[in-house]
């Protein structure tokens, strides 16, 4: 696909140095251009975006997806210990 854009010629200019500047042609430079403006325009992570009560909901529902487990562990300090000559 092909779109073709109407450029004032000073601006051809300009950005024709900066692309020489680079090392890079016009067109490669362009498309780093139109790259970093995309990436800008991609969604953005929830904790950057949510309110408290959204982030609090999204906990949830992430815990709620985990298994239950029928075992309680035994985090006594004797537990933690054994084996170490204590």
């Amino acid at each position: 696909m092909s779109t073709q854009l109407e450029i004032k010629p000073e601006t051809a200019e300009m950005l024709a140095a900066q692309a020489k500047e680079l090392g890079m042609s016009s067109d490669e430079y362009l498309r780093s251009l139109l790259g970093r403006t995309n990436r800008q325009t991609e969604e953005r992570p929830l904790y950057e975006t949510a309110t408290p009560d959204e982030l609090a909901e999204a906990f949830r529902e992430w815990a709620a997806s985990h298994a239950v487990l029928s075992v309680i562990a035994d985090d006594s300090r004797e537990s933690i210990y054994e084996g170490r000559g204590e």
